[in-house]
């Protein structure tokens, strides 16, 4: 009868090691699962109050000076606005013309009315930016959206590369959850933004209407 070596050991795993094993694997990876979720949802929240934000911003603009930030026509040689750069008043490049849009010259100038009245916060001749990117005041037209805006939706705010997963939760958050349609709209639609690996593919546009 062959007797065993009393120092022989078997290499690999016992059964009991294997699932402990399986089970930290798991919990680590529903751990990170979840703190993806979480920074998902703070960069969602961050959005949606930048949104809202500037969305009151235009309002209020709109209200003390009657015009919307960017169309209005600051006076040359007596701004209403004090600050306000050259190109940006009557007879400027990119000077307002008061016709209720917010026209492609237009927009360069936006940000800096809004930042200069006190409304929004930032260097006045730079875009507004926020943790996701630049966001532009626009004329819907001008809005990159896969469906086009309808009146009586005139001007926009665009931010541009955010992941498809991140726009739908914005909609969802403040619209009804359809990019192509409502005030939030992008410049892909659900099919492409639900379909498998696109949840991180990067939207060049999300248009929401002022």
């Amino acid at each position: 009868m062959k007797r065993r070596d009393p120092d022989f050991r078997q290499d690999g795993f016992t059964l009991v090691e294997l699932a402990i094993v399986l089970t930290i694997i798991t919990i680590l990876a529903v751990a990170i699962l979840k703190s993806q979720s979480v920074v998902d949802q703070a960069v969602v929240a961050e959005a949606v109050a930048s949104i809202k934000d500037l969305r009151a911003a235009a309002a209020t603009f709109r209200q003390r000076y009657r015009y919307l930030p960017g169309d209005f026509p600051v006076d040359k040689d007596n701004p209403e606005i004090p600050g306000v750069q050259a190109a940006c008043r009557i007879d400027g490049a990119n000077a307002g013309n008061g016709n209720g849009s917010i026209e492609p010259g237009e927009s360069a100038c936006a940000s800096e009315h809004l930042i200069r009245a006190e409304l929004v916060k930032g260097d006045p001749l730079s875009p507004i930016r926020s943790r996701q990117g630049t966001i532009w005041l626009v004329r819907a037209a001008d809005s990159g959206a896969l469906a086009a805006y309808t009146a009586p939706v005139q001007n926009v705010l665009v931010l541009s590369n955010i992941p498809c997963g991140i726009a739908l939760e914005i909609d969802r958050k403040i619209d009804d959850g359809n990019l192509s349609s409502g005030t939030v709209r992008a410049s892909q639609d659900n099919a492409f933004c639900t379909a498998a690996g696109n949840e991180k593919t990067m939207l060049a546009s999300l248009a929401v209407a002022l």
